[in-house]
């Protein structure tokens, strides 16, 4: 806990589960931890250590993502914190760089480093190359995603492009730490690091919290555990154990609208080791608006014990279609989608949410008014718990993780974390 009653470390993220990941690993070593689902400030931020926001900015214009970036981090640094965290995507999906420039400006900083590394969910940095699993993370499924496909698997390349796209590659110079080019002008420096190991980020983050100004980075939940692994050093914070929460599984609702290949293999195995009941809503129904009869039913299978997996099918589209076409109707689903859970939740209220996807995740919060999340701790990589604060599912444990996240059998073991309390 922090005695001085002021934010060490503040969060602006580029989508909700994000602001959730990069926050949890705080929460799980002893500090006080709050979430808004929104770019605004929680209730009771003043008495939090650790304060994220959704900036909700991934698929945003580069205006509108420098405007929202900017009153985030001037409402941050009101608060006095000495650690500026910009969450991005591990793979460096959206417009990675765009809000760190803008951040740049608002705090006048001359650098800032930014590392997506997570190597306890397989995304490392090595000569430069960003590799999911050990693979170009432009030769996998998440890299060639149909609303942000990456252009290369050279982190550098990455981000220059993010700022070309966005038309403000002449604000800052990026550069790798291997034999980067000099600069002559000053503009800011944003720096891309190796990092191949859960080592490579505690060093980096010890010297960040070394820094005389405020320090300003960007990664991913595996530079905020380090973070906070170095502030636990650094400041003798008393760690707790990430599970210090009332477990109570009986009813688990589980929610997802992933279209990634892993979740499908995470939700069969479930299947295949609990007595699952599985609904699942087509893409035309959901994107039409979800019927009364659909609603009854998913109301009638959440009021029984045990767990309820609600997944979107398959959304197959058609040649031609273009990316604002596609950006409409996920807002779209995500909008009916968070509708019908309200609608199923102000009736069946679940013991436990379980949200798959930081989209679903705002819809649904959206949905319900939910108003802070104030966290409990990290159960799995990537994979963060906490209460929910304000709305019509205030009070529920809510465990929320992005769609790539985990291997085949991670989503039954957290079913059987929740069910059980204890790890497999």
């Amino acid at each position: 806990m922090n005695d001085s009653s002021t934010p060490i470390v503040g969060i602006f993220a580029d989508d909700l589960t994000g602001a959730l990941d990069a926050a949890a690993p705080f929460a799980a070593r002893g500090f006080r931890t709050l979430v808004s689902p929104s770019h605004e400030m929680p209730d009771g931020a003043s008495k939090a250590d650790v304060i994220s926001l959704n900036l909700g900015s991934r698929h945003m214009a580069p205006a509108e993502i420098a405007v929202r970036t900017v009153k985030a981090v001037n409402a941050l640094k009101q608060f006095g914190v000495t650690v500026l965290m910009n969450k991005v995507d591990s793979t460096l999906r959206g417009n990675p760089g765009v809000e760190l420039v803008a951040a740049l400006n608002a705090i006048e900083g001359d650098h800032a480093v930014l590392c997506s590394a997570y190597p306890q969910n397989g995304r490392t940095v090595v000569d430069g190359i960003l590799l999911v699993n050990e693979i170009p993370v432009a030769d996998t499924d998440v890299g060639q995603d149909q609303l942000s496909p990456l252009p290369s698997s050279n982190v550098s390349e990455i981000i220059i492009s993010s700022l070309e796209r966005s038309g403000i590659a002449d604000k800052a110079h990026v550069r790798s730490t291997n034999g980067g080019a000099g600069v002559s002008d000053f503009r800011p420096l944003i720096i891309t690091p190796d990092a191949s190991s859960e080592y490579d980020l505690f060093s980096l983050a010890s010297r960040l919290l070394k820094a005389r100004a405020v320090a300003l980075v960007a990664g991913s939940a595996g530079l905020s555990t380090a973070i906070a692994d170095a502030l636990v050093v650094d400041r003798a914070v008393q760690k707790r154990s990430p599970n210090q929460f009332v477990l109570n599984g009986r009813k688990i609702l589980i929610v997802t609208a992933s279209q990634r290949q892993i979740v499908d293999a995470q939700i069969n195995a479930l299947g295949g080791n609990v007595d699952l009941i599985q609904t699942e809503l087509s893409v035309d129904e959901v994107l039409k608006g979800i019927t009364n009869d659909s609603v009854s039913r998913l109301i009638e299978v959440t009021q029984r014990d045990g767990v309820v997996v609600l997944k979107l099918g398959k959304l197959k589209l058609s040649d031609g279609v273009s990316v604002d076409e596609i950006r409409l109707m996920a807002e779209t689903i995500v909008c009916n989608l968070g509708d019908a859970v309200r609608k199923v939740t102000d009736v069946s209220k679940p013991d436990t949410l379980v949200i798959i996807g930081g989209d679903t995740s705002s819809g649904i919060f959206d949905a319900c008014d939910v108003t802070a999340i104030e966290l409990t701790g990290e159960l799995q990589p990537g994979t963060v718990s906490g209460t929910i604060v304000g709305g019509s599912i205030s009070g529920t444990l809510v465990v929320s993780r992005a769609g790539g996240f985990g291997d085949e059998n991670s989503l039954f073991e957290l079913v059987t974390l929740l069910e059980f309390g204890h790890n497999m």
